[in-house]
């Protein structure tokens, strides 16, 4: 049962950071980046570059990888959202551009890296660790002690830093942002590079537990925005709070179903968490229409 509290807890982690990458976007636009998946692929197709091919250590590769995904994501707003202006609420527009872009980075990737998924080294080495009785990959405590890291980080940034006041405002009303001389587009960019570095960080630390392929995150990507929801869309908190939730609930449920179904599971989890509680655990959703 460990074993298994352990594994949810890992990939509930990877979940969480990929609902963080998805509500940093949602707090300022109130749009859902659905490329998202494909960026946190992106990081582990980079990753793969820089650390295999390349030589690069990790930890390089890793703010690397997440300046150029980075670079992407802002590139991905240029070219999917900025076009829709100040009316994304009108138009479903940039709906369809975002799941275009995901369509065209997942090609390109393949034309580049072929389908097959290919090995990554886990951070730490392959050399199992026991504690209390139970063998755990090094790989598996970077996860949680990145992800926690990266959890007070955006925690600190967004309660203790000008920025994190300004994001909010933005996030709270546009046009009173620009009379107090505040640059919405330029929080609007701060906040889609940041979800692009997230997103590379997420693709390193998954691809050595799935493979690093233009595939690894088919079903993943769906996980994260299940998890974002659970949580509450555009709450950093809640991002991690609904990962790690369904994180350890998929583990769960491998103990009474075949692996299989593990993904059914999840998906009919989510299905339920949105019917019974669509504002999510922190009433995103409430406080908004209020």
């Amino acid at each position: 049962m460990l074993e298994l509290l352990i594994s949810g807890l890992v990939m509930g982690s990877i979940y969480a950071l990929l609902a963080l990458a998805i509500n940093i976007i949602y707090s300022t636009t109130d749009i859902i980046n659905f490329a998202h998946g494909e960026l946190v692929m992106l990081g582990g197709m980079f990753g793969l570059v820089l650390v295999v091919n390349a030589g690069l250590p990790i930890a390089a590769g890793i703010i690397v990888a997440g300046v150029m995904v980075a670079v992407v994501a802002i590139l991905l707003y240029f070219v999917t959202i900025k076009p829709f202006g100040d009316h994304l609420s009108e138009s479903l527009g940039w709906l369809m551009a975002t799941l275009g872009a995901g369509i065209i980075f997942r090609n390109i990737a393949m034309l580049i890296w072929g389908t097959h998924p290919r090995p990554f080294p886990p951070l730490g080495g392959s050399q199992l660790v026991n504690i209390f009785g139970v063998n755990i990959m090094p790989h598996e405590i970077w996860v949680l002690i990145i992800t926690l890291l990266i959890a007070i980080f955006f925690t600190v940034v967004l309660d203790k830093t000008i920025l994190g006041s300004a994001i909010k405002a933005t996030a709270s009303n546009r046009n009173t942002t620009r009379l107090m001389g505040i640059s919405a587009e330029k929080m609007v960019l701060a906040c889609f590079s940041m979800s692009g570095a997230v997103a590379a960080v997420a693709g390193f630390l998954i691809s050595p537990i799935t493979f690093a392929g233009p595939e690894m995150t088919a079903a993943i990507g769906l996980k994260g925005f299940g998890a974002a929801i659970i949580g509450g869309l555009g709450s950093s908190r809640g991002a991690f709070v609904g990962g790690l939730i369904l994180g350890v609930l998929e583990a769960m449920s491998m103990s009474v179903v075949t692996p299989g179904f593990k993904d059914a599971i999840v998906f009919l989890i989510m299905i339920l968490a949105i019917t019974i509680k669509p504002e999510g655990i922190f009433n995103v959703a409430y406080e908004k229409k209020v």
